[in-house]
């Protein structure tokens, strides 16, 4: 069974980015990412990091590593961007992205094809991750240094807090994840005050810019860029700590089965000295008789009987102190029991479903423009999806997420102008892709063999749905294109839908 949960999760590192994080090794990261980062220069003064983010050349770096001594935004012939391997480049534009404002963003772009570039995070760093900067403090060109996540809520919405060691140069560089994705672009500082209000040096206020931000300034672009990761070593920490939380239940279990062996090795102990003691209890009654009868005689046999009830006393200490080991013990593995049963259904709110099996009926109003004629449909489908590019709650559970999948119509006419049921149906096949549980767009085709729809052997199709509802009992509006090869066919329908969503198969 943890072999088929190690394939699994290997499975999803490699298809689909995650919030799971994999052991953590700086070494592997550099020899990996550093080739991506960039030393820029600003002839009206100062230095800053950078890194490409696609084939096409485009770079992220800090606005304010593009700015001048007033803090005016320099022109593009003013900004040289070097490689690690030697190379330098002239900046042919630069993009200060003023859709947001205080953002300190800019995207710069050169005349040249590179190989390499490094992936987004398509969520926002946690706190705890643990991350690498790639830059160049005080010009000390592709210095790696190491650190964790410290906040992700900070008074200004773009940025979060970290604790890796950075100074001037860094501007504008990656954070990066365990996989190779940048969470965040280093930026500037907060201000900190000691206890007399004087500024001090900064130790925890190092802040950087979400990558969430960066990837909407880039969709809104339409520029390029990649979320698979690009660093794998190692299993993953949920991985990790599945085995490791099996092998303590498999030791508790251990410890279990040798508690109740000592249990009824104690039992049978305590049987045997009970019987024992009451054995000696009789024997010390025969004695303390024969003693009365016999006490000038007998005065060795009253030290004796002394020294066995100082013995059967603190055999019954004995006793009672391993008895409450015992139940000490007992509580431990309680206690385990319990931590485990929590871990595992923490572990059990980062998985979930990943195909979804859809039934919907669909009546709709169509129109055939060649013909000129009306009818309502009685359409029924049904779906099979492939769930991916999940969004999460801060509970890490999902809400929504995007499909694709294949999806098989079938259909009866009624024709007003004929005032009847059309004596065929029609069968349909169609690729669907849905966003965020919310609007699905599809294309199909016919695959009658039979008769003809509407004088068209073959016809092709287009929809747009949308979810108003969500899942798992959707229902919503739907607009439909008919047309042919030739594109003379013109038939349109709306209407509306609904039915269930069934999710299964969990990684």
């Amino acid at each position: 069974m943890i072999k088929q949960y190690k394939l699994i999760l290997m499975i999803l590192i490699f298809f689909n980015e995650t919030t799971y994080s994999q052991f953590f090794s700086s070494e592997r990261i550099f020899e990996v990412c550093a080739d991506a980062v960039v030393y820029i220069e600003n002839k009206s003064g100062g230095i800053g990091a950078g890194f490409f983010i696609n084939e096409d050349v485009y770079i992220i770096t800090n606005h304010h590593v593009v700015q001048d001594g007033y803090g005016n935004t320099v022109s593009a012939s003013r900004i040289r961007v070097k490689t690690k391997y030697g190379y330098a480049y002239d900046v042919v534009s630069i993009d200060i992205t003023p859709d947001f404002y205080g953002l300190d963003i800019a995207i710069l772009k050169i005349n040249q094809k590179i190989s390499n570039y490094l992936p987004l995070k398509s969520t926002d760093a946690i706190v705890g991750e643990e991350v690498v900067a790639i830059g160049h403090p005080a010009g000390d060109s592709w210095n790696q240094s190491a650190g964790t996540i410290s906040k992700i809520r900070t008074a200004d919405n773009y940025l979060i807090q970290h604790h890796v060691p950075t100074d001037e140069g860094n501007s504008g560089g990656p954070l990066i994840n365990a996989k190779g994705q940048v969470v965040a672009v280093v930026t500037g500082y907060k201000k900190m005050f000691d206890n007399y209000g004087n500024l001090k040096t900064q130790e925890t206020g190092k802040l950087a810019t979400k990558i969430s931000y960066v990837i909407n300034a880039l969709d809104r672009r339409n520029i390029k860029y990649y979320t698979d990761p690009i660093v794998f070593e190692g299993m993953t920490e949920y991985e990790r700590q599945f085995v490791n939380l099996k092998n303590d239940q498999k030791k508790l279990q251990e410890d279990r089965i040798q508690l109740i062996k000592e249990k009824e090795d104690f039992e049978n102990y305590k049987k045997n000295e009970n019987e024992k003691i009451a054995l000696e209890k009789k024997v010390l009654n025969q004695e303390r008789i024969e003693l009365e009868s016999k006490r000038q005689e007998s005065r060795g046999i009253i030290e004796k009987a002394d020294i066995i009830k100082n013995e059967i006393e603190n055999g019954k200490k004995s006793n009672e102190r391993k008895w409450q080991e015992l139940v000490n013990r007992e509580q431990e593995i309680e206690r385990k029991e319990n931590w485990i049963r929590e871990k595992e259904v923490d572990i059990n709110k980062q998985l979930t479903n990943r195909f979804a099996f859809e039934l919907l009926i669909n009546p709709t109003y169509m129109y055939n423009q060649n013909i000129d004629n009306h009818f309502s449909n009685f359409r029924g489908s049904i779906g099979l999806f492939y769930r991916f590019g999940f969004l999460r709650n801060n509970y890490g559970v999902v809400t929504t997420s995007d499909r694709i999948g294949f999806v098989y119509g079938f259909e009866k006419n009624y024709s007003y102008n004929q005032k009847k049921i059309l004596d065929n149906y029609n069968q349909d096949l169609s690729l669907a892709m849905e966003f965020n549980d919310l609007m699905r767009i599809g294309l199909g085709k016919s695959f009658q063999n039979e008769y003809k729809y509407f004088g068209y052997k073959e016809y092709n199709f287009a929809y747009i749905m949308l979810n108003l509802t969500g899942y798992p009992i959707p229902f919503g509006f739907s607009f439909t294109f008919y047309t042919d090869n030739k594109f003379s066919l013109k038939n349109y329908s709306i209407g509306l839908y609904t039915g269930f969503n069934l999710t299964f198969l969990r990684l």
